[in-house]
Formats: C-alpha cells, structure tokens, sequence
C-alpha cells in the first residue's frame, strides 16, 4: 500500500510546482486604460472578435477606438471589436536559432547519409558529407525563418 501512495504523491507535487505558471497566464487586465496608456510606436497584436487579427504600431487609444499604424497606414478598431490587445516585446533571435536549426539539421542529414552508407559500394562514402551539407543548410534556412517569426507577447488587454 506505501508503494501505491508514492507515486500519486509525486504526481501532486509536479502539478503543484506548475500552479503558478498557469496562473500567471490566465491573469489579464480586462482595465481599457491599460491600453491607453500604452507608449505610441509600441508594437501591438490586436485580437477582435471577429478573429480577425491586426499587427501594427500604436498611435492612440480613446475611449471608443484603438488606432494603430499598418504598413503607414492609420487603421481605427472600435473599442467593442477589440477581444484582446498584447504587446509585442523583445527582438527576433534569428542567429539563436539558426544555429539551433543548423545543429539539428546537420545531425538528421549526418544520420540519412549513415542510413545510405554501404561498404560494398565504391561512392558510398559521399553521402554522409552530402547529408550532413544538406541538412545543415535546410536547418540553418528553417531555424532562421523560425527565428524571426518568434518574439514575447505579452496580453495587456482582454475584453473576456
């Protein structure tokens, strides 16, 4: 009967440990003024209601509408289309994870050309080298590309 008991006991201090991460997404400010004290050219990620979602740079925040800055253009979002508003924060790590990219790619590429290596074949051996020059490029390429579509959002709005 002890044995049985310990795991659950496990289980419940794992869970407990990420209690506060999931409370600490969940709170968000539903406080309009939030919004309008938001810096102008702040880089926003407007959610409406409609699903819609709308990127651009802060302009103002009235009372009943949200300007923002898209491509040049100022595009006005009334107040009760706005489900939710995040600020974007931080820079795009593109060479992070281009290396990340690199290092995975060049490892499956590694792996494909071991998994084609024979020793009873004359050229065989080209296809580790070539696997692995593959691979590092696909990897850099899709590691970059991940790199800049990544950065921290952070909800300061939530009409919920």
């Amino acid at each position: 009967m002890k044995h049985k008991s310990l795991p659950v006991i496990l289980i419940l201090l794992l869970v407990s440990s990420y209690s506060p991460l999931a409370f600490a997404q969940t709170a968000s400010s539903n406080d309009w003024a939030v919004v309008q004290r938001l810096k102008t050219d702040e880089k926003l990620v407007v959610k409406q209601k409609d699903g819609k979602q709308v990127k651009g740079r802060m302009i103002e925040a009235t009372d009943t509408t949200l300007t923002i800055d898209r491509d040049g253009k100022p595009t006005s979002i009334a107040r009760a289309d706005v489900r939710q508003v995040s600020v974007i924060e931080g820079k795009a790590q593109k060479g992070k994870w281009a290396l990340i990219g690199a290092g995975i790619g060049a490892g499956a590429g590694a792996g494909i050309g071991a998994a084609k290596y024979s020793p009873d074949s004359d050229d065989s051996e080209l296809w580790i080298p070539v696997g692995l020059m593959f691979g590092t490029g696909i990897g850099a390429v899709s590691g970059l590309l991940f790199g800049t579509s990544t950065r921290k959002r952070v909800m300061v709005y939530d009409a919920r």
